[in-house]
């Protein structure tokens, strides 16, 4: 039977401390004001965000054996996504990125993933009959896979696209800070991928394009069909060949971003399964997001949810042009 949506990516913990506004100094130590240890991973977002909202997902991923393991399995099970093609990797932690959020919900990373470097070509080729069913194929935090070849990566997509399959990639930051080596084989990624989701950030470091619509309109002429750049605060925009759209975001009070790009990937690709409007798409990754960053407990907002906040909300005058 054919699946919406297969995620394959990374599965960890994140241990998120809020309320930080400012980073320690060496030897010196900061207090926040809250904390939780969150199932997480950019895998594990979208596929919780994607089942929150009604869309079954499979997922190729892998944890350890260990307590943190027992916990994202158990969440994982709760949202309804399938365990099947999660390992269990014996007498291996699972990886852990410790998440500090300021006052204002913006976040920085202290990753630990040599946990997933099992997580390589030969486990995605253990698990190539659930790939291969699904209508769309995610690849979601490549960098958080230490001994995953981008370029191996690329060959996954290519066969998936050979296949009439959709691709999708959302790479997420780059603790490397993107070298040659590292944007070339993006590039090459790019060249098998359909729809492309990174943020502003990445976008501009991918392409040394500041201007949000000018590095998508560079990072499309890469390979992509259509290219979505997440801005925050700011809202989204999406281009393809015959269209620019902009939606701004919805009026919303951050408790925490941790997360947030993976909840619009969701929303965006619920609109794209509906076949909505790219405009439609884009105001449902926005809601989508809104809702989740508004929230410490149950964040993972349902379909009504959305379409409510989209009724609702008035969207912030534009400012990514």
């Amino acid at each position: 039977m054919t699946q919406p949506v297969c995620v394959i990516g990374n599965l960890n913990i994140d241990l998120i401390i809020r309320g930080i506004d400012q980073m320690p100094l060496w030897g010196q130590e900061v207090f926040g004001d809250s904390h939780t240890a969150a199932s997480a991973g950019q895998a594990g977002y979208l596929s919780m965000a994607l089942a929150g909202l009604g869309l079954p997902a499979t997922l190729v991923s892998c944890l350890g054996d260990d307590r943190f393991g027992d916990q994202i399995a158990a969440d994982l099970a709760r949202m309804g996504i399938p365990l099947a093609d999660v390992e269990r990797l014996p007498g291996t932690p699972t990886a852990i990125t410790v998440g500090i959020v300021r006052p204002d919900g913006e976040r920085a990373f202290v990753s630990d993933f040599t946990p997933l470097s099992r997580f390589d070509h030969a486990l995605v080729e253990r698990h190539r009959a659930i790939v291969e069913r699904a209508r769309i194929v995610c690849f979601v935090g490549i960098f958080c896979l230490p001994s995953f070849a981008l370029d191996t990566m690329a060959e996954i997509m290519k066969a998936a696209r050979q296949r009439g399959q959709t691709t999708v990639l959302d790479t997420g930051w780059d603790p490397a800070n993107w070298p040659d080596e590292h944007l070339s084989s993006v590039h090459n990624l790019l060249r098998w991928t359909e729809l492309f989701l990174p943020n502003h950030d990445e976008a501009r470091a991918i392409t040394g394009i500041d201007s949000p619509s000018d590095a998508a309109r560079a990072l499309l002429e890469l390979g992509p069909s259509t290219v979505v750049v997440k801005c925050g605060a700011e809202g989204s925009l999406a281009v393809t060949n015959d269209e620019l759209i902009v939606a701004p975001a919805y009026p919303t009070e951050v408790v925490d971003a941790v997360g947030a790009g993976d909840a619009f990937d969701a929303g965006f690709l619920l609109g794209r399964l509906r076949g909505a409007s790219l405009d439609e798409s884009l105001r449902l990754g926005n809601a989508t997001a809104s809702i989740y960053v508004s929230r410490i407990e149950s964040r993972f907002p349902c379909e009504e949810e959305v379409r409510s906040k989209m009724l609702s909300g008035t969207a912030i005058a534009d400012t990514t042009s």
